[in-house]
């Protein structure tokens, strides 16, 4: 395995971000890299063709307009605010200037359609000359198949077996992707599953545990220390947000060792 950079420091979920900087945003990032952490983080492409550092597909939640990002050009996005912040939507380009290769990059593509490989391709493009550590996941199992063909980065699977309205930590409408079955498909080099799954009120995840044993596990999103005592049994790193640092930091050399 040639990434086991990613499994040596915990990840920051969409940066460090708290009540002050919004999640994928610009300060979120520098947080991150100043305390040495890996960074989780989500691309999209607007429909100028740029790709840009965002979560969701609609900008409701973060900004208050409801539009999708494929519908903005680059200028509109740049137009609006995040969580009423002065901080802007960055760019993958601005993003991978303010890393500079000092910390690990774990970035999830975005999109569901396993038919559409635009931002898989858009974001490998962007990349070309990037030198520092990074790792591409998604969903998608389209997308992990795409970015496995033209790409050398090592490619994940992101799975949950939670329901899509989040009520229910198990659910059978994802129970393809929660038990694994996907990555029988996507054939990927690891795999990010959701804490939500690993409930210890839940009987123990028997899929989870014979994959972990064929494949590196990260697990997410940790923002307690309950869930950070579930993903210690099954993952070999996490990725958190809301934590306290000195909690983070203990957590270190605690998860499951690599094969």
């Amino acid at each position: 395995m040639q990434f086991e950079w990613l499994f040596e420091r915990p990840i920051a979920h969409r940066g460090l971000h708290d009540d002050r900087y919004p999640e994928n945003s610009v300060p979120a990032f520098e947080e991150a890299v100043r305390h040495g952490y890996n960074i989780e983080m989500d691309v999209h492409v607007c429909k100028d063709g740029k790709v840009v550092v965002f979560h969701d597909d609609n900008l409701k939640r973060v900004c208050g307009a409801d539009k999708f990002i494929k519908d903005c050009t680059l200028e509109e996005l740049k137009s609006y605010s995040l969580a009423g912040t002065e901080y802007k939507i960055p760019t993958f380009e601005e993003f991978l200037s303010i890393v500079d290769g000092k910390v690990g990059i774990l970035c999830e593509i975005k999109g569901l359609n396993p038919f559409d490989n635009s931002i898989a391709a858009a974001t490998i493009k962007e990349l070309e000359g990037y030198n520092g550590n990074i790792a591409l996941q998604s969903f998608n199992f389209g997308a992990v198949m795409y970015a496995k063909k033209h790409c050398s980065l090592p490619v994940g699977e992101l799975c949950t077996w939670c329901s899509l309205d989040g009520v229910k930590d198990r659910c059978f409408s994802t129970n393809f992707m929660g038990k694994l079955h996907i990555c029988r498909v996507s054939k990927p080099q690891f795999i990010s599953y959701n804490v939500r799954a690993l409930n210890r009120d839940l009987s123990p995840n028997k899929w989870l545990k014979k994959w972990s044993e064929k494949l590196p596990v990260i697990i997410w999103t940790v923002d307690n220390e309950e869930k950070l005592e579930d993903a210690m049994q099954y993952g070999n790193n996490f990725i958190f947000e809301n934590m306290s640092l000195e909690s983070v930091e203990a957590a270190i050399g605690k998860m499951r060792p690599l094969e």
